[in-house]
């Protein structure tokens, strides 16, 4: 396998975990974790990211799979963040769901603070909220919604920013967080395929996943070359690999091990 396209600069050998980088640009990697009952998976993952997205209950994990997960951050160094999503088990979280805004903010405080005060018991601080599935996509299709979570994380956490999905027009989101003078960690992904127009592939659609590794290695050194350039659209601050695609784990070790 591949681990670096052609007419692409070599990592840095300095230990990093990072995604090779210049001095003034960085492009971070994020995993969702604590979400599968393999647990082999997140330890693996583990010691090649920069953020963990932790399953806090509304769709998958439990007090002991959070405790399991942010050992693990802890021990790697890694910044932990709460993976909330709709109060939805059986769906995996990837149902939307039209729920009272009041039912919703109830469930998605109580998901968070469950992973907080785990974390806080291990003396580790919040440091990003990143919604799940189905919630994360109505999120960035209303600004409404997007606006509301806004306001329910500053509210109830904070100085935790928002992780949220890069767009190709991120611009009136961008405002919305700007006017609340908030920070937004801008994501792309590196295992999903895209359509044309910079949306991601519809996950119902059979081909929405990358399936191989060096698909995954390459559309993640794509990324990286575009935002180092600032005139590029494309100015993503963390890449998302997916722990519950194989081919995705197999990616982010080969380039772990890289950078």
């Amino acid at each position: 396998m591949t681990v670096k396209p052609q007419n692409t600069r070599q990592a840095p050998d300095d230990g990093s975990k990072q995604m090779p980088h210049t001095p003034s640009k960085r492009l971070l990697k994020n995993c969702d974790l604590g979400e599968q009952p393999d647990t082999h998976i997140d330890a693996a993952v583990m010691p090649h990211i920069d953020q963990a997205n932790i399953a806090c209950g509304g769709h998958a994990g439990d007090a002991q799979s959070m405790k399991r997960v942010l050992q693990l951050a802890k021990t790697h160094n890694v910044a932990i963040g709460a993976h909330p999503s709709y109060p939805d088990r059986a769906n995996f979280g990837r149902q939307s769901l039209n729920l009272p805004w009041a039912e919703l903010e109830a469930s998605l405080t109580d998901q968070v603070r469950q992973l907080t005060q785990i974390a806080a018991s291990q003396g580790l601080p919040l440091q990003h909220i990143k919604p799940h599935g189905a919630l994360y996509l109505d999120m960035m299709r209303s600004e409404t919604l997007f606006a509301r979570l806004l306001d329910w994380a500053d509210h109830r956490f904070p100085g935790v920013p928002l992780m949220a999905q890069w767009l190709p027009d991120t611009a009136a989101f961008h405002d919305l967080a700007q006017a609340r003078d908030l920070p937004i960690i801008w994501e792309a992904f590196a295992d999903r395929r895209y359509q044309p127009n910079g949306q991601l592939a519809p996950r119902h659609e059979p081909d929405c996943l990358h399936t191989d590794a060096q698909g995954i290695i390459d559309q993640a050194w794509l990324f990286f070359e575009q935002t180092q350039d600032p005139h590029h659209p494309m100015q993503a601050h963390s890449l998302c690999f997916h722990s519950d695609n194989p081919a995705s784990v197999e990616a982010l070790i080969a380039l772990g091990q890289t950078a």
